[in-house]
């Protein structure tokens, strides 16, 4: 009995790691100095930009864990919900695709998939 309760913890705290990690990996396409990119680089980061923005708006927009002991009988709980993050990346994810979307302008350069 014990463990089937340690399972389900463990299996909550795993999903919590994966969300992290995701978030993580929107935010370091943030670090990337678009500016110095070649055409052909800026035109496949643009592309990573949608891919994390609609990854990020897709998804559940935040985690949150909640544990709860039942008086009298004994009892555990682990319990799971979701809401907002606390730091959205969706935001900057916007702004740096709008930055993306200007200079790609400036070099002349049209995104696949989108019509001038």
């Amino acid at each position: 009995m014990k463990g089937r309760y340690l399972r389900g913890a463990g299996l909550i705290v795993l999903a919590l790691l994966l969300g992290a990690c995701a978030s993580g990996a929107s935010r370091s396409l943030l670090k990337e100095d678009y500016v110095a990119m070649t055409d052909q680089e800026l035109l496949v980061y643009y592309d990573q930009l949608n891919e994390a923005l609609a990854k990020e708006e897709g998804g559940p927009s935040g985690f949150g864990l909640g544990l709860g002991l039942g008086v009298g009988s004994g009892s555990f709980s682990v319990g799971a919900s979701q809401g907002m993050y606390v730091d959205d990346p969706t935001v900057e994810l916007r702004k740096r695709r709008n930055q993306v979307r200007l200079e790609l302008a400036r070099r002349g350069l049209q995104p696949a998939g989108e019509v001038p």
